[in-house]
């Protein structure tokens, strides 16, 4: 039976987002809701793991640190205190192909949190000191990442993907590496990706948007423009398995199929299959990992998914006595699928569930903010709401056995593995 969505978009869907350019060409993307007095608000920058090599490993992430360190107005604590002591949040995250800082304010302190925005992504003063201040900071999340078997096999997954291309790259960068970067780097590094026109600023919730672009454009529209970055090629891909020893009690496997790129038409029919096959306890893996055969706790399946190039991972995690019979479970399943594709039943099942948890992310303004800034930087348009419920009711059967052929392809299976010392 068809869903029968598309009736209660009207109420949610009279606030599309606008999209306006500042006089340098930074783009400002602006979706009110007005339903409660906050806004989410991000400043989206090309800077990643992807744009890095051996030099500069690490240098996207302690840039964003580095930008919460001081500026040429305002301390490190006196960019915290400003926003958190009108009740706001403030916070910023690295990724492989972009960096994004973002506050969570009150309508009345929008104006306030741009004008702190402004003032760290365009004022940094990267002192020596507090560069290397921070790096022992940096060092201690990589140590904290190393002692975690899960970052361990999601790393490994993409070396066994992606062998060396950049965007394997570890976004935290080596202790070596973090140890290394100067004054100089930095400035450099800044000078080449948080200049004009690269950067996306989005701004989701309730605010008054022209004065929200005059400040803009007082401030971010200054900026001078850069170079554009050059184009990421699509990576070549292999089918590579990695195993790696650390303390660790349980044995984490993850596995990894050809996928899309984010914003292919068949992405949504990967994102479907990823749900019937491990996406929540009706999946299934989990029926079969963990009710009929009960050998772990932790399993699933999900789709990583890039500008030009994505893959379907299936994961689980057991104990070091159950680990190969996990693994012919996982390999079991991809063949199943390849073989019997899916049901009917399975496909309104994985439809429902994907728009169910599209309209459940709305309600939140960060989500709907960092999904028109990506949308923004990676595809330059934004998809309505409309258009995406359209795409994913009229996917059909045929449709997705082309994507399961396309994926569940066992030449093409890529591994990662991370057990313990054997005992």
């Amino acid at each position: 039976m068809e869903n029968n969505i598309t009736k209660y978009l009207s109420d949610i869907g009279t606030h599309q987002p606008k999209l306006f350019t500042l006089s340098n060409g930074i783009r400002v993307v602006f979706e009110e809701d007005g339903k409660y007095p906050t806004a989410a608000i991000g400043v989206l920058v090309p800077s990643g793991a992807r744009f890095e090599d051996k030099n500069t490993a690490g240098l996207s992430h302690f840039m964003e640190h580095m930008l919460f360190q001081g500026t040429e107005q305002r301390t490190s604590f006196e960019i915290s205190s400003t926003i958190e002591n009108v009740g706001g949040e403030l916070n910023a995250f690295t990724d492989v192909q972009d960096t994004l800082y973002l506050m969570h304010v009150s309508s009345m302190h929008v104006p306030l949190a741009l004008e702190v925005l402004a003032d760290m992504v365009m004022h940094p003063l990267f002192s020596e000191k507090a560069i290397q201040s921070e790096a022992k900071v940096v060092q201690q999340e990589i140590y904290r990442s190393q002692d975690e078997p899960g970052d361990a096999v999601g790393e490994g997954l993409l070396k066994a993907v992606y062998g060396t291309d950049p965007i394997a790259n570890i976004t935290l960068g080596t202790i070596a590496s973090v140890s290394s970067f100067t004054h100089k780097d930095f400035v450099a590094y800044h000078q080449q990706h948080y200049l004009a026109p690269g950067l996306v600023i989005s701004i989701a919730g309730t605010a008054d948007m022209l004065e929200a672009l005059e400040l803009l454009e007082k401030t971010f529209g200054q900026l001078p423009k850069a170079p554009v970055l050059p184009k990421w090629e699509v990576p070549v891909t292999f089918a590579n398995k990695i195993i790696v020893e650390k303390p660790t009690e349980q044995v984490h496997i993850a596995m990894a199929l050809p996928g899309y790129p984010i914003y292919s038409k068949e992405s949504f029919s990967a994102t479907m299959l990823s749900v019937i096959l491990g996406g929540n306890m009706s999946s299934r893996l989990f029926q079969r990992l963990r009710n009929q055969e009960p050998l772990v706790y932790t399993t699933g399946a999900s789709t990583m998914d890039f500008s030009n190039t994505g893959f379907l991972e299936l994961f689980a995690e057991s104990s070091p006595e159950n680990a190969e019979r996990v693994q012919a479970v996982l390999l079991e399943q991809i063949e199943k699928m390849r073989k019997e594709k899916i049901s009917k039943a399975e496909l309104q099942h994985a439809k429902d569930a994907v728009l169910g948890s599209l309209l459940l992310g709305m309600e939140s303004s960060f989500n709907r903010m960092s999904r028109n800034a990506n949308a923004i930087y990676l595809r330059g348009t934004i998809r309505s709401l409309e258009e995406v419920v359209k795409q994913i009711n009229e996917t059909t059967m045929e449709m997705m056995e082309t994507v399961i052929e396309h994926i569940f392809d066992i030449s093409k299976l890529a591994t990662s593995i991370v057990h313990g010392p054997e005992k």
